[in-house]
């Protein structure tokens, strides 16, 4: 059983508006719980996407749902990186886990 295009449209969809809907509503969450509810967002929109498009009649709808919330977080993460941070440190004041840094 294939997925349907409406399915991947509404999720690739999903996958870019999931990070500008987190960004715009950040101010509101409690500081720490910012990327809990980055991938709750994601998860919750891909859900919508894919139920409404008929895509859990389809065995392969986690694919799908994990392909929303990789993109979206990818995204969120490369313009995040992209503006030095400012996204983060406008709200959270920078608690970023470093996984560059030297021991």
């Amino acid at each position: 059983m294939d997925i349907t295009t409406a399915t991947i449209t509404a999720a690739a969809i999903v996958g870019f508006l999931s990070p500008v809907i987190v960004q715009v509503s950040k101010r509101w969450i409690a500081k720490g719980w910012t990327e809990i509810y980055s991938v709750a967002v994601s998860a919750l929109l891909a859900v919508i996407a894919i139920g409404a498009t008929g895509g859990f009649a389809h065995a392969t709808w986690g694919a799908v749902l994990l392909a929303v919330i990789g993109v979206a977080q990818t995204i969120y993460a490369t313009v995040n990186t992209a503006i030095s941070g400012k996204l983060s440190s406008s709200y959270d004041n920078s608690h970023v886990i470093d996984t560059t840094a030297a021991d």
